[in-house]
């Protein structure tokens, strides 16, 4: 059974050839990009950060510049309360195995299994009752509302925000597969810019079936 992330979907949904060269020949070559590298250690960083680790010799690496653009990151509102949150998860692996209903889609010659991996950067589950939450935008009414349980998944950008957030494949398969995950349509993923301290959150759709819009992506996969 095939395996998929949110970045193979986008390219798979935007250039078939370019997904087939390099994620089944494996002839895509990846160039030596500072700013993707710069990305990674950021992320890194605030990982560690919000873990609670000893992070004053990674930033003691730092130049002074860079210093007080990770002490304005460290002031987010966002990030003060992660740091503090009593449920969370940092960095959380998922694997999650799809079955799509082959009787309301187009059948693709018997393919119709597949996994959805990927990380989120961040995660809080709170409990309404216990006014847990940490971003109050992002909690939204769902069928298992009166349990007061939801789980708001962070991505941290480090630049941009999605252009069209609510129809971003990483959305789709993130809050399906926190869906699945977490056992609750009680879920938000919220987009972090870190270079402009900005923000948009989507809530989980009752009315969209998002196993039905990857699944159709994952049909370009021949």
């Amino acid at each position: 059974m095939d395996t998929y992330s949110a970045n193979s979907l986008k390219l798979l949904n935007k250039d078939p050839e370019a997904f087939r060269l390099k994620y089944k020949e494996g002839l895509f070559l990846n160039p030596d990009n500072s700013s993707a590298k710069a990305g990674q250690n950021l992320h890194s960083f605030l990982c560690f950060y919000l873990k609670g680790f000893d992070i004053s010799k990674i930033e003691n690496s730092f130049s002074k510049k860079d210093r007080e653009f990770l002490d304005n990151i460290k002031e987010f509102d966002v990030v003060k309360a992660l740091k503090n949150a009593a449920k969370k998860d940092i960095e959380q692996l998922f694997l999650i195995k799809c079955v799509p209903n082959l009787s309301d889609l187009k059948k693709n010659d018997g393919k119709n299994t597949f996994y959805l991996t990927g990380r989120f950067d961040a995660v809080l589950r709170y409990n309404k009752r216990d006014c847990g939450y940490l971003n109050e935008g992002a909690v939204c009414g769902a069928a298992d509302d009166t349990m007061g349980f939801g789980v708001e998944i962070y991505d941290w950008k480090t630049v941009n925000l999605p252009k069209d957030p609510k129809e971003d494949v990483q959305t789709l398969v993130y809050l399906y597969a926190a869906s699945r995950l977490y056992g609750t349509e009680n879920v938000s993923i919220t987009y972090v810019s870190l270079s402009k301290n900005e923000s948009t959150t989507i809530c989980f759709d009752r009315a969209c079936d998002y196993l039905e819009k990857i699944f159709e992506i994952v049909q370009k996969d021949v």
